[in-house]
């Protein structure tokens, strides 16, 4: 395949993407906009943007210097 079949292929499935949302209801549309998990389909604001293994205290002696 050439670079211009990769392009039509995927100008062609943003297409039908679109296609397939305008037949949906506004709140179904909205839903399938969310951004989710691809294995649970857990929407991703529930995920939460937290590490539990990050350490603030040791992080700001690391920043300042005194990583002892």
């Amino acid at each position: 395949m050439y670079g211009r079949d990769y392009l039509w292929c995927l100008a062609n499935g943003i297409l039908d993407r679109e296609e397939a949302l305008e037949g949906l209801c506004p709140a179904c549309r909205s839903r399938a906009l969310e951004e989710r998990c691809a294995l649970c389909g857990q929407p991703a604001p529930q995920w939460g943007a937290e590490n539990a293994a990050f350490d603030l205290g040791r992080f700001m002696q690391l920043k300042e210097g005194s990583g002892a």
